[in-house]
């Protein structure tokens, strides 16, 4: 996902940097948007089996804490060494989909719709 991640930015970065006025903006951005939808669905989904995995570790944690015993100890480890990962994996994502809300709002902008953009630190609406 990471890898589809980057090559989804990069063609739409490279779009915004080589077309000029005449492109289909509207059709890039719809097409955008719906890649967002399936990298918000990814999201919702890896959000999903990271709290559950942390909702495991926590409940093992707490029997640990009241049984104290090696197999549980164990597998809190085991837990532990999968939630890591996800956890990473799903700040990826996350950072991922802030960076394509970003472009999906340049995307309007040259669309000649209105726009937000958020990236330099205003809040103004971007008026086409």
């Amino acid at each position: 996902m990471e890898a589809y991640l980057k090559r989804h930015e990069a063609f739409i970065r490279g779009q915004l940097a080589a077309a000029g006025d005449a492109f289909d903006w509207p059709g890039l951005a719809s097409f955008h948007r719906t890649q967002i939808g399936f990298l918000q669905q990814e999201r919702l989904v890896h959000l999903l089996v990271t709290l559950f995995f942390g909702l495991c570790a926590l409940l093992v944690l707490l029997f640990v804490a009241v049984r104290p015993q090696i197999l549980a100890g164990v597998l809190l480890l085991l837990l532990l060494a999968l939630l890591v990962p996800y956890v990473a994996h799903y700040y990826k994502l996350e950072n991922g989909v802030q960076r394509w809300y970003h472009l999906a709002n340049e995307i309007e902008a040259r669309a000649g719709r209105v726009s937000q953009r958020y990236d330099d630190g205003s809040v103004e609406p971007h008026l086409h």
